[in-house]
């Protein structure tokens, strides 16, 4: 329980509903059917619009209440590889960020948390574990530790750690992937 009311607390100071990152999620396929949701190709062509390239892989997750297609684009003009998040319930993009190497320059200049430190915190909110991490640039210029998370329920969930304040920024249940992620060799 006192785990349980951990989850809580952080999910309501992060303003995050409390359903996604219960233990006890039921969201499944059947219930996606009932969703008044845009068609997938409606956020795919928006997210080649604004970062045109190859699409590598498609996921579905929940962020709060709201589902999300998210979008890996390798990109025909640097051969990059960006995340392209778009509102499946409008079909308009709502973030964008660059994956880089652990070692990038930029990620390194600005990162004030080590990886371990990030990992630990994100276990610490969804115990699990770890399946697969980026290093992750916003537009914006925000640096991110992404982690991808089994807790002991089988669900993976995505969480964010925010390179410079150490902060979870995002913890969203995936629904869904279509494509191959990198994983860890443990």
């Amino acid at each position: 329980m006192k785990h349980t009311a951990k989850l809580l607390t952080a999910a309501i100071t992060m303003s995050l509903s409390s359903m996604a990152l219960a233990d006890n999620d039921n969201y499944d396929l059947d219930d996606i059917r009932d969703w008044k949701l845009v068609k997938m190709e409606t956020c795919m062509d928006a997210a080649l619009d604004t970062i045109p390239g190859n699409v590598r892989k498609l996921e579905m997750k929940m962020e709060g209440d709201d589902p999300v297609y998210e979008f890996d684009i390798e990109a025909t003009a640097d051969g990059n590889t960006y995340n392209v998040e778009c509102n499946a319930e409008e079909g308009f993009v709502t973030e964008i960020e660059r994956e880089v190497e652990a070692n990038d320059p930029t990620f390194k200049k600005y990162a004030k948390i080590t990886e371990d430190e990030a990992r630990q915190t994100a276990l610490d909110f969804i115990p699990g574990e770890v399946v697969a991490n980026e290093y992750e640039i916003g537009y914006e210029g925000s640096v991110t530790y992404e982690f991808d998370i089994v807790n002991v329920h089988g669900r993976e969930y995505k969480v964010d750690v925010n390179a410079v304040t150490g902060e979870i920024e995002e913890a969203n249940l995936e629904l869904y992937e279509i494509g191959m992620e990198k994983e860890l060799n443990q």
